[in-house]
């Protein structure tokens, strides 16, 4: 047969079949079809009719029974209205592409709905503070622990301290024996964080943990005890171990249990909501009237002491809201710590881009160490023994160097070397736009942001 002949009779035989249905055959149960395609065999003999149901209370069974009745009416006119010698037989076939269609559409708006169709950066920017949820195992454990340190990563920044000083001040609220540690020779960047002079010296952990073992110890802005430098040895005795982090997770050892959420802009932001959730209590305010469980917390208030450790975090960690983790609910929990009385002003200018004067003559030092590669797409630093001798600086003050490597035009990564032992160095990587220099990192057992 002709193609071209019988593909005209189809679309022929559909437009007479689909006007008969819609003027003259009053059958209600066919009210609800539409007809969507024809089929002829070979001889043309036969049709086969698609149709679709379409409308409320539809009924793909009875508008088949509907049209099986019409089908001699439907035959003789068709055979008139086109004038066939020999007029098909029509068998109409339910066609079930329309509804898988409609659902098909029905989860693509529901999943569009999600944001299922979003870019990472488009999920990120419409991410609120409040989607950040702590898991309830965390919760549970932290409710559960009665003598518990809290410990940020060696050689801290502000994320770091002003993590463990407001979650320590919130487990103590909560009337837990809180220890929050620190270590020697502290940038001075945090020494006027709230609670920074109650700190328990890494140097006095080994005996203040023989004498009073903590039995939870909460990691924060990190998840591997290993990088708590000298306390590792004393945190690995505590069974019951926990982390807060924001960091991806990588290295050659398993995270700690806990919480560790990448799309954070900050340990500090985790720690706001978790302490926004362990502030709620978990009494009954109906109960207060009778017995109330000893295990029950009573609600407490979160601090502007609190409040201002966990701003320290947030704008160090986004470098004043200018690196490029910087998100919407970065501003949102800015404007809530502002608004509870934080001094934003004094806490920027009192660990951002503060240094000792030991400091400023180190850092002339590590500049003159500059070297470019890759046509000046790589920039190269480093930092000494000798270098801290020279000045009376330590390895503290270099904190931030690193950013005035990135802020050279130009320079998309950067390497900075510190010297910290014999044979011994650091190496701390940034990348300026793409880049995913935690990658090269985890191959050495460090870690990090895709950026830093």
């Amino acid at each position: 047969m002709d193609p071209y002949r019988t593909n005209k009779m189809t679309h022929a035989i559909l437009e007479v079949l689909s006007d008969l249905l819609q003027q003259q055959v009053k059958d209600p149960r066919v009210g609800f079809v539409t007809l969507g395609g024809v089929k002829l065999n070979r001889d043309h003999s036969v049709a086969e009719v698609y149709f679709s149901v379409m409308g409320e209370g539809a009924d793909p069974a009875q508008s088949l029974e509907g049209l099986k009745k019409a089908r001699g009416f439907l035959q003789s006119r068709l055979g008139k209205t086109l004038g066939m010698r020999s007029t098909p037989e029509l068998r109409f076939i339910y066609d079930e592409s329309l509804t898988r269609s409609e659902a098909l559409d029905g989860l693509l708006n529901e999943l569009k709905g999600k944001g299922e169709f979003l870019t990472e950066e488009q999920k990120r920017r419409r991410l609120c503070l409040d989607d950040l949820t702590p898991p309830a195992h965390l919760l549970t454990a932290l409710r559960l622990a009665r003598v518990v340190w809290v410990v940020p990563h060696h050689n801290p920044d502000p994320d770091a301290m002003g993590s463990a000083l407001a979650l320590g001040e919130a487990l103590s609220a909560m009337g837990r024996e809180v220890r929050v540690l620190g270590y020697p020779d502290a940038p001075v960047g945090l020494v006027d964080l709230p609670g920074f002079g109650d700190l328990l010296n890494s140097d006095d952990a080994p005996a203040a943990f023989t004498a009073a073992p903590p039995d939870t110890v909460v990691l924060v802005d990190c998840h591997r005890i290993d990088r708590t430098g000298p306390l590792e040895e004393t945190l690995a005795r505590c069974e019951t171990r926990l982390a807060i982090d924001h960091h991806l997770v990588s290295g050659r050892r398993a995270p700690e249990p806990g919480w560790i959420e990448a799309r954070s802009c900050s340990t500090c932001t985790l720690i706001h909501q978790v302490v926004s959730e362990l502030a709620k209590g978990t009494i009954d305010p109906e109960a207060l009237e009778g017995e109330v469980d000893p295990e029950d917390d009573a609600p407490f208030e979160m601090t502007v002491t609190m409040a201002t450790n966990m701003y320290a975090g947030l704008v160090n960690d986004t470098g004043g809201f200018r690196f490029d983790n910087t998100a919407p609910f970065s501003f949102e929990l800015a404007r809530r710590l502002s608004a509870m009385g934080v001094d934003t002003a004094l806490v920027a200018a009192q660990t951002l881009h503060r240094y000792r004067r030991a400091g400023i003559e180190l850092m002339q030092r590590v500049l003159a160490t500059f070297q470019w590669y890759d046509q000046g797409r790589i920039l190269a630093l480093h930092a000494t023994r000798q270098m801290l001798a020279e000045t009376g600086g330590s390895m503290t003050d270099t904190e931030g160097f690193v950013n005035i490597a990135t802020a050279v035009d130009g320079v998309r990564f950067v390497i900075f070397l510190k010297e910290i032992g014999d044979d011994t160095w650091r190496a701390s990587l940034r990348v300026r736009g793409e880049g995913d220099v935690q990658q090269v990192a985890a191959r050495y057992g460090g870690g990090g942001h895709r950026a830093a």
